[in-house]
């Protein structure tokens, strides 16, 4: 039963708490399930936390399955688990690839068959600024050099490689 009591077929509810993007994502998280052939159904809420919202959706689901998708976050909820103990759980805004992601392995679990792993785009992590990226891969390089006692000295910031061509 929906929050005004109405009774809806077998379905993946999406309780959603609207915020910047939220078109978007609810978009992607759709085409996920629909990809896998479970159909859905959007629940606008005033509850911000994704979790939450996912468990609400798995109680009020005759499928047992619901998402949440909430400003900094969205999660999978099966309604046989302790409410704070979501399926999956994404805790930062994601994107795109990721909000299908979620909408396939939700439809999965509603079918009883093995979840898609991330793909590997997603793995690593999204920089916007080059330079994030390079101090990253410095600081990495420098640890890597003092721990294995390489004896090659110091690797000086903004150095050019002379072999590289």
């Amino acid at each position: 039963m929906l929050p005004n009591g109405a009774s809806v077929k077998p379905c993946v509810l999406i309780h959603v708490f609207p915020h910047t993007c939220w078109e978007d994502k609810i978009r992607e998280v759709q085409a996920g399930l629909e990809e896998e052939g479970i159909p859905s159904l959007v629940v606008q809420v005033k509850e911000s936390d994704a979790v939450a919202l996912a468990f609400q959706g798995a109680c009020a689901s005759k499928l047992g399955v619901g998402l949440g998708i909430g400003a900094d976050g969205l999660c999978i909820h099966y309604f046989k688990l302790p409410d704070q103990h979501p399926l999956f759980a994404l805790n930062v805004p994601g994107t795109p690839i990721q909000w299908r992601h979620f909408g396939c392995n939700a439809a999965r679990l509603v079918k009883g068959i093995p979840f898609k792993e991330q793909p590997l785009e997603d793995l690593a992590p999204q920089f916007v600024d080059s330079s994030l990226l390079y101090n990253l891969v410095y600081g990495i390089v420098q640890k890597v050099l003092r721990e294995t006692d390489q004896g090659h000295g110091e690797v000086k910031h903004g150095q050019k490689c002379d072999w590289v061509n």
